[in-house]
């Protein structure tokens, strides 16, 4: 291979696949830095994130400068520094010399040589490129060699920053929307865990995106409930399960995000269990429980209630509470059972009309809105009154 190919052909497909797998795991930057530092180790290079405010957030990382003698970068030249505004001027992903952006001389004098990076050495000379821009924050690199150089190495760094800028910008930005997906399950979790039941985020697809120790509890203890190959929440009775999978793909998809609520057969050795499904994706409700902001389009948190066979309320108690009269508490009882309307409708041979307006009525003197929140207002009942 002759010296003009050899400064085209500058990084192997497995070592740009490799930056696209340190992006995922979170090693962009160090992976990065290794790579351009073993390709063309006569440069320093340069890595910084810069904030367009100010001080705060701007960093360097760095290779080839010397890590003893050169001092950790001052944040105070991050302040009105020339260098970085001219940063901010370039295109993502488009490579410039640096030379272009501010003459040797200029930069001889700025601060940020003067009080920082003259310490390593002369690396008034090189090229650069812009790979991540995000509101307020941006990421350059550089490859910097003295400017007397610049002739001779400008050639073949121009070439390593053209071949391997698109795959920086596009790994940079995965790095960048990994890392907020990553933060984001971990809040999601960590909020998860102040519920009382095992509860569940799934996609309108019942495939499980977050869930709470509680409900790793519950799959592992095999109780109605499991995880399937696909990835999805399956019920392990055939009827629930598609109840269970047409009420996550109804609810998922339902603009008006009401609540469902559904029972399990009673497995054997398991107590009956009662589910209740809430969209996560309208924005009419506002913000969602848990910190989960307004949640994602076919999301549906599914909260599992156990042990309702024991949990029991008084007629007279909704009597006196409420006022329910003794068909609207019947009803309310079949409900916190998991029982659904057509279910009770045809055991006791009412209409469907019928039922819907006694539970119109069992919601307004409940002050509840939806089903859900009817179960959920008679569990807590349940858990704190006597029979």
């Amino acid at each position: 291979m002759d010296g003009s190919a050899a400064e085209t052909e500058t990084v192997s497909p497995l070592e740009i696949g490799a930056i696209y797998e340190a992006a995922l795991d979170g090693r962009l930057e160090p992976a990065l830095l290794d790579l351009v530092a073993a390709t063309m180790p006569q440069a320093a290079i340069l890595l910084y994130r810069q904030a367009r405010t100010g001080v705060l957030g701007t960093d360097v990382l760095h290779r080839g400068l010397g890590a003893l003698a050169l001092p950790p970068f001052p944040q105070r030249l991050a302040l009105d520094a020339p260098l970085f505004r001219e940063h901010w001027h370039q295109p993502v992903g488009a490579v410039f010399r640096v030379a272009d952006l501010m003459p040797s001389d200029a930069f001889r004098t700025s601060a940020i040589n003067r009080d920082w990076l003259a310490n390593a050495g002369l690396f008034d000379g090189g090229v650069g490129v812009v790979i991540l821009r995000k509101g307020l924050t941006q990421t350059v690199l550089e490859l910097r060699y003295p400017g007397h150089q610049a002739a001779r190495r400008d050639r073949g760094a121009l070439a390593l920053l053209h071949q391997i800028a698109p795959h920086l910008a596009r790994a940079a930005r995965i790095a960048d929307l990994a890392k907020g997906a990553d933060q984001a399950q971990t809040q999601a979790r960590s909020f998860l865990e102040l519920s009382s039941f095992p509860t569940f985020i799934v996609g309108h697809d019942c495939r499980i995106q977050v869930l709470n120790s509680r409900a790793e509890g519950l799959l592992r203890r095999n109780t109605g409930l499991y995880p399937g190959m696909d990835g999805a929440l399956h019920a392990l009775d055939c009827d629930d399960d598609t109840h269970l999978q047409q009420a996550v793909a109804e609810t998922g998809l339902a603009p008006s995000a009401h609540g469902i609520v559904m029972g399990l057969k009673a497995a054997r050795r398991c107590e009956p269990r009662v589910l209740t499904l809430t969209a996560l994706s309208s924005k009419a409700r506002g913000p969602l429980p848990f910190g989960l902001g307004h949640g994602q389009p076919g999301q549906v948190a599914i909260m599992v209630i156990d042990g309702v066979d024991r949990l029991k309320i008084g007629r007279d108690a909704l009597w006196g509470l409420f006022g329910l009269t003794e068909r609207e508490a019947e009803l309310a009882l079949a409900l916190l059972e998991g029982r659904t309307l057509p279910e009770y409708a045809r055991a006791n041979g009412m209409s469907k009309q019928t039922l819907r307006n006694q539970l119109s009525s069992i919601l307004r003197k409940t002050g509840t809105s939806r089903q859900s929140e009817l179960v959920a207002l008679l569990l807590q009942m349940a858990r704190a009154l006597p029979p």
